[in-house]
């Protein structure tokens, strides 16, 4: 059998290592969502670290207090807020919280049936036509308790993982100029620098 001209392997090379960028990228998915969360985050209170920068009263041209300060406000307005909306909600979140599962279960046992008609003064007809319709539906229900089921889980997750976002944000906001300046200097020729550097600025 020939050898295969240099063509074909380079296109068969670049093609393998596109797909393998590309399962990368999708395994590491949520943790690529979450550092651009946090430069997207970083971005938008970088107008108030620099304002604080060149006001500041004691930290006048230094970069790290400004931040340690926005940070500083921004703890300040969401305990704020919290202490504000916090008790309440809570208090609501946790009664779902603890009926989710039951009503759930009631769902996928039929049980709901006999609930309702007790709360609104059912008839035994009416509550055998509901018991009659969860049963035909069983197995959707029983994916909809599922499907419950996941997305709890995975909001706390993803609760879990956005905590990490304001974290990963100071360090884009206190070294991102010298991280942008880096990155340049390593991909790319002297010549396109100044037109990379406008747009990273």
């Amino acid at each position: 059998m020939a050898f295969p001209e240099r063509r074909i392997v380079d296109i068969l090379l670049t093609t393998l290592f596109f797909a393998g960028v590309c399962a990368a990228v999708y395994f590491a998915r949520r943790i690529i969502l979450i550092f651009a969360l946090a430069v997207l985050f970083a971005y938008l209170i970088n107008p108030a670290v620099k304002f604080l920068q060149r006001h500041s009263l004691f930290f006048r041209n230094l970069r790290a207090p400004a931040v340690v300060e926005v940070y500083l406000a921004f703890m300040i307005m969401i305990a704020v807020a919290g202490y504000e909306l916090a008790p309440g909600l809570a208090r609501n979140t946790v009664v779902v919280v603890d009926k989710v599962p039951g009503l759930m279960e009631g769902l996928s046992t039929g049980d709901i049936a006999t609930q309702l008609g007790e709360k609104y003064d059912w008839t035994e007809e009416q509550e055998s036509r509901l018991r009659a319709f969860l049963a035909r539906h069983k197995e959707n229900i029983q994916d909809l308790v599922r499907s419950v089921d996941r997305f709890l889980a995975d909001s706390a997750q993803w609760l879990g993982s956005a905590l990490l976002i304001p974290v990963l944000a100071i360090f884009f906001l206190r070294d991102g100029d010298r991280i942008a300046d880096m990155l340049i200097r390593l991909f790319f020729s002297l010549r396109r620098r100044p037109k990379l550097y406008a747009l990273a600025n």
